[in-house]
This record gives C-alpha cells, structure tokens and sequence, in this order.
C-alpha cells in the first residue's frame, strides 16, 4: 500500500512548500490535491499552466509522487448551466493529471434526491461518469468516484459503478462504515460488527481510499479489520490521510497518522 497526505484538512491552510516539505519529512510518499476550496497550494481548474509545472518541479525535488488530481466537480444538478460548469471542471482536472503524469483523478456523485426526481439524479451521474471514463482513457487516466454523501452508501455506489461499466472507472472508499442522515435511509456496520459484508460489496471497484480519525475506540476495530482483508488481498492502491485537525501542530498529527497507517498496512 502507498501512503499520501490528501490537502483537506490538516493541509489545508499551508504554502505549496510548507505542504511539500511537511510531507516528506513525516513520511508520506504523496499528495493528493485537492481542488475548488482555494487552497494555498494553488492547484484548482484553471490554475496558470506555470503553476502547474511549477508544482510537478516541487513535488519531482521532493521525491514525491501526485497520488490523486481531487475535483469537488458533481453531477446531481439538473440545472443545465451548473451541469456543464461541473463537467467543465472535471474535464479539466483530467487534462491537468494527464499533464502531469497522474493516472488518477477524483469526482464526486454527490447528492441523490429521495424524491419524484432521484431517477434522472441516478441517471445523469451514470452518464456523466461513462463520459468522462471514455474522454479519460485514452490519456492513461482513471476516473475515480468518491464513495461521498449519499454515494457513501453502497446501495449507491456499488449499482453506479456496475452500471457506469467502464475499465478506467472506480471507486474511492472514504473510510464511512455507518451514515444515513436524512432524507437518506441508515446504512452500515455497527459498533462490534464485521465489516466483511460492506467490504466485499466494494472491494472489486476499489482503486484508493481515505482515511479520517482512525483511532476512536469505535472506529479502530474497523480500520484493524479493513487493513486485515486488505493485506490479505494483496492490494496495493493509494491510502489518503484526511484527518480534519487543523490546529498548531500539524507536524505531530502526521507523524501520528504515519505511524498509524504502518501499524495497520504492515500488520
């Protein structure tokens, strides 16, 4: 398994360099960008293509690898303009992974609508993703769904990507064993449950994931248990650190996300 620090959260409000060099020193071996919250890094859809190279430079001196090109780009609006801003902006955050040499970029679903309009919803995600995995494909790229808001849940998720039916297609695990608020229906393991049911029904669409806060005595069981099926699966994708902390000692929290995700990946 490889190991990267996503921009979201602890990352979020640190320089391009300071970001960098956190990384390394703390021992991640990538970084995921994340897009369209205006991050000082400066990666976003229409960043100066100069930015740009001037990020690969960066992250080429450094040793590390861009893990994941991260739109917030979705496709649940039914307006038309807002549509083709979002289909706009994805397009675009492939060309920038191309450009880069990146062969992964993250969408999002995101929202699904429990009401008369949640088959077109269903239907325009589906069609909007199959679009983007055909322009992606021949540029070495795979597009990758966020299990995210109501795609968390795999009643979601899992029909998409069997529907969606495309090689260069996949899904992102975001670390969510339970959710449901309204007006979504509950989902999920419970405190003490395996997680074996939720993890076979994604496991054959699994590209990378993200982890959160690992070590609640809640979640921790589960995280033991993932890592257990996944070593024993012999995978070997890209594990995201998104931990929310966003306080004065952003060195610490890495270097305790680090030292947790060894413990989990090596056994």
């Amino acid at each position: 398994m490889q190991w990267c620090l996503n921009t979201y959260g602890t990352g979020q409000d640190l320089a391009l360099g300071r970001l960098i060099e956190l990384a390394r020193q703390t021992g991640y071996e990538g970084i995921e960008y994340l897009m369209d919250f205006q991050q000082p890094h400066g990666v976003e859809a229409d960043a100066a293509p100069d930015h740009l190279l001037a990020v690969k430079a960066a992250m080429d001196a450094a040793g590390l690898e861009i893990a994941c090109v991260t739109s917030c780009a979705h496709f649940h609006d039914l307006d038309g303009e807002k549509l083709a801003e979002n289909r706009r902006r994805a397009e675009r955050t492939i060309a920038i992974a191309h450009g880069w040499g990146c062969p992964l970029v993250r969408v999002l679903g995101d929202r699904v609508p429990e009401d008369e309009h949640k088959a077109a919803v269903l239907a325009q995600v589906t069609g909007c993703l199959q679009d983007l995995a055909d322009a992606a494909r021949p540029l070495g790229v795979r597009v990758l769904l966020e299990m995210h808001s109501s795609f968390a849940d795999p009643d979601y998720s899992i029909p998409l990507a069997e529907r969606v039916a495309r090689s260069n297609f996949g899904l992102i695990f975001n670390g969510q064993f339970r959710g449901g608020r309204a007006p979504n229906p509950p989902w999920g393991v419970q405190s003490g449950e395996s997680i074996r049911g939720l993890y076979d029904r994604f496991r054959p669409h699994l590209v990378s994931m993200h982890v959160h806060a690992m070590e609640p005595p809640d979640q921790w069981p589960h995280y033991q248990e993932l890592f257990r099926l996944l070593r024993a699966d012999g995978w070997d994708g890209w594990v995201s650190q998104e931990s929310a902390y966003r306080g004065p000692d952003p060195e610490k929290v890495l270097q305790l996300y680090t030292a947790l995700f060894h413990a989990l990946a090596e056994g």
